[in-house]
C-alpha cells in the first residue's frame, strides 16, 4: 500500500511539474501578427516567408500574416493590432511624426524599426507608342497608383505634386496589382503609375507581354523638389533593360521597404526575428527579384525612427551598426 501510494505520487508530481512547464511555455510565446499588402503584391508572398522562417527558427514563436498595405499596417501596429508589418521608410517617418496621411492620428510612436530590406524605384509605365514623354502628359489620363491603403499611392502623389499635379487631375482608380495590368492590357487604364513599387513589377511585366511600354523619368527638378519635401527617400536610376523593350536608365526616386514592429515586442523576440530574415536573406530572391536590390548588411541602416532595441543588438552583434 506505501509502496503504490508513494508511486502515486511520484506520479502526481510528474504530472504537476509538466503542467508547470506546459503553462510556463505558454506564457513565453510570442504571438507574431504580421502585416503585408493585399493579394498579387510582394509584401504578401514575402511576409509569409519570413514569418515561416521566424517560426522555424525560434519555437516560442507563433503567428500569421494579415493582408492590410502600407499605411495600415503603420496605424495597427501603433494601436496593438499587429506587432510586425512591411512599409515604406518615408511612411514610417511620417507617421513617427504624425504628418501626411497620418496628421489625422497624431504622432504614432509605438513603432519601432526592426530592419532595412530592400529599395523600391519609381516606375511610371504608359504605352510605347502614346507619345507620352513626360509625366505632364499624363493629366487626364486614367491611371492607377496602386491600391487603396497601400504605401504606394502617396509616393505617387508626392511625385505628381512635383509637378503641380494631384490625384483629381487623373482619373484615378486605385486597383489591386493583380487588376493593374489586366486593366491596362483592355484598355481600361491608360497608365500604371507607382511613385515607388517592388522591382520588377508583375503588372508591368504583364502588360509588357502583350504589347511595348515606356517608363517615363523623373526630372531633376522634380527629384529634388520630392526629396526636399519627404524624408525617408532617395533619387535612383533603373538600368537600361529593366523591362522589355526598356533600353535606356529611367530617372527617379526610392523609398525602402522597410520592417517595423511594435516597441512592446520583447528583445528576444525582435532580435530572433531580425536574425532570422538576415540568415535567410538570399532565399528571398527566389521568391522577389527585388530582395537583389537590397543587402542584409543594411538592415541596421536609420530611415526616421527608432530601431527596436532587440534588432539595433543583433545588427551591433553582427558588426552593421557601430
Amino acid at each position: 500500500m506505501n509502496r503504490n501510494r508513494k508511486l502515486l505520487t511520484v506520479c502526481l508530481a510528474i504530472v504537476v511539474l509538466l503542467a508547470v512547464g506546459g503553462v510556463s511555455e505558454g506564457v513565453s510565446a510570442y504571438e507574431v501578427r504580421w502585416g503585408t499588402a493585399p493579394a498579387g503584391g510582394v509584401w504578401q508572398a514575402l511576409g509569409t516567408a519570413m514569418l515561416n522562417d521566424a517560426l522555424k527558427a525560434n519555437p516560442k514563436l507563433q503567428g500569421s500574416t494579415l493582408p492590410l498595405g502600407g499605411a495600415a499596417n503603420v496605424v495597427a501596429i501603433n494601436e496593438g493590432k499587429l506587432n510586425v508589418c512591411f512599409s515604406f521608410s518615408t511612411m514610417a517617418a511620417e507617421a513617427w511624426e504624425g504628418i501626411e496621411f497620418f496628421k489625422k492620428y497624431g504622432k504614432l510612436q509605438n513603432v519601432r524599426g526592426l530592419g532595412v530590406l530592400f529599395p523600391e524605384p519609381t516606375q511610371f509605365a504608359v504605352w510605347a507608342d502614346a507619345g507620352i514623354e513626360d509625366v505632364t502628359q499624363l493629366k487626364g489620363k486614367a491611371m492607377t497608383p496602386g491600391p487603396k491603403g497601400s504605401a504606394i499611392a502617396p509616393v505617387t502623389r508626392y511625385v505628381l505634386e512635383a509637378y503641380g499635379l494631384t490625384f483629381k487631375d487623373f482619373k484615378t482608380r486605385y486597383m489591386s496589382f493583380r487588376e493593374a495590368g489586366q486593366q491596362m492590357i483592355d484598355g481600361h487604364i491608360d497608365a500604371i503609375l507607382y511613385g515607388a513599387m517592388a522591382y520588377p513589377a508583375p503588372p508591368l511585366i504583364a502588360a509588357g507581354s502583350k504589347r511595348k511600354i515606356k517608363l517615363l523619368s523623373l526630372s531633376d527638378e522634380a527629384i529634388t523638389s520630392i526629396l526636399k519635401a519627404h524624408k525617408g527617400l532617395d533619387p535612383y536610376t533603373l538600368a537600361k533593360g529593366s523591362y522589355n523593350g526598356v533600353d535606356y536608365p529611367v530617372k527617379g526616386i526610392v523609398a525602402y521597404v522597410v520592417v517595423l514592429c511594435s516597441k512592446d515586442m520583447p528583445d528576444e523576440a525582435a532580435y530572433s526575428i531580425a536574425k532570422s530574415i538576415s540568415d535567410n536573406f538570399d532565399n528571398y530572391k527566389t521568391i522577389s527579384k527585388a530582395i537583389a536590390l537590397g543587402k542584409k548588411e543594411d538592415m541596421g541602416r536609420p530611415f526616421g525612427i527608432p530601431m527596436h532595441a532587440g534588432a539595433l543588438k543583433y545588427y551591433k552583434e553582427k558588426g552593421w551598426v557601430k
